[in-house]
This record gives C-alpha cells, structure tokens and sequence, in this order.
C-alpha cells in the first residue's frame, strides 16, 4: 500500500473540517474546540507508516501549565475486533458516512452540545480506571474539573482515591512526579480561581488559541 499523498491528506482534512463544523484546525489533521477550562481535539493519527489514519477524540485541560497540547482521554475509532479502526483513502471516499457514524455511537461526546462536566468526568473515570499506564495527568484534571465547577467534596473524595491508586505504583513511576503526597500539594497549590483563570489565558496564548470561541461547559 502506498502513503497518504498530501492531496488526499487535503481531501480527508477537509471533508473532517466539514464535517466537524464546530471545531477549528490546530495544526495538520488536528481539530480542536474550547469549552470553557477544556480543549476537545480530533486527531486524525496516520497509521501504517502514513498509509491511512485513525479517529482520535481528546481533552486537554487548560488548568494546568503543560508544553503542548495533550492527547488525554483518548477515545480512538475501533473496528468490529475492538482494534484502532486504520481508515485508507479508497475507503474514506467510500464510506465516510459509515465511519462518522460509528464514531458518534463509540465517542458521543466528541459531538456533544452542550457539553457537561458530567459527560468530560466520565471520559477522565474511563481513563483512569482503564488505563495501561499512569494516568496522573487525567486525575489531575479530574480534580480540578470538579473545583472548578464547584463540587469540593467531590474533589475531596476523588484526591482520596487517586491517592490510593498512586500507592499501589512502582516506585520508579511514582518518582516522576514525587509521589501522592507532593502529587496532592501541588493539586492543592494550584487551585486559586482567579490563578486558575490566568494560567487558562496564558495557556490559550502559548498555543495560539486566544482567537477560539468558548463554547461553555455547563457544569451542573
């Protein structure tokens, strides 16, 4: 099989930004909306050495000073063997209506409107409770989400468990980040709304994104 030609990434592009009406183009093949302290991102990820591309749904909390822009609760299109599903040209020409529709039902929250604290803290459940690795970054997040829509005795009860989780880690994973307790106090340093505000706006200028529509997020 040959690569993706730039004129076909162009043609894929293109159909997804059509499609993906709500979203604006970050950068090649990636789509991304604000809602409110959270970044939804669709990346189409070549695959097969760039032979076609898969789906990729993310978040990406801007609570937190990062480098780049995550790819954090990844929800990626998979096929019938709950594999990543690799989309080749032919068959984006094809079957595009197919594949956006079975990417509705499989992450209904990369289409959600409005979209619900609820709907982003079951993506970061997901994640933590599935994860292969170590989820901290999605914990992180999930903290903060329920500071910042006001629900601190979730945030309480979910520092408790993540703490628990961090325990049971081998060392060398827990020294990344200095453990559950500096994992703690700096989740706990962080949280100051008004600094939370300007580390959103820094964050929104440091990639380019101060032109995004906030879209809201209703945290009810």
């Amino acid at each position: 099989m040959k690569k993706l030609t730039a004129a076909a990434k162009k043609k894929i592009q293109f159909d997804w930004q059509t499609i993906l009406y709500t979203y604006k183009l970050y950068r090649p093949l990636h789509f991304i909306k604000r809602h409110g302290p959270i970044l939804l991102g669709i990346y189409l990820k070549p695959v097969y050495g760039g032979e076609g591309y898969v789906p990729v749904f993310h978040t990406h909390s801007l609570m937190t000073s990062f480098p780049v822009v995550s790819l954090t609760a990844q929800v990626a299109l998979t096929n019938s063997k709950d594999v990543e599903d690799s989309i080749r040209f032919v068959r984006h020409t094809n079957e595009l209506d197919t594949i956006v529709s079975k990417f509705r039902v499989q992450c209904p929250a990369a289409f959600a409107q409005p979209l619900t604290c609820t709907i982003i803290e079951e993506l970061y459940n997901s994640t933590i409770v599935n994860a292969n690795d170590y989820p901290v970054q999605a914990m992180t997040d999930a903290v903060l989400l329920s500071l910042w829509c006001s629900k601190e005795e979730q945030a309480e009860a979910q520092i408790q468990s993540y703490r628990s989780i961090i325990a049971r880690w081998p060392a060398a994973a827990q020294n990344r980040f200095g453990g559950s307790d500096k994992w703690e106090a700096d989740i706990r340093l962080q949280w100051n709304r008004e600094q939370i505000i300007n580390t959103i706006q820094t964050e929104l200028i440091r990639f380019k994104l101060g032109h995004l529509q906030d879209m809201l997020l209703d945290c009810e």
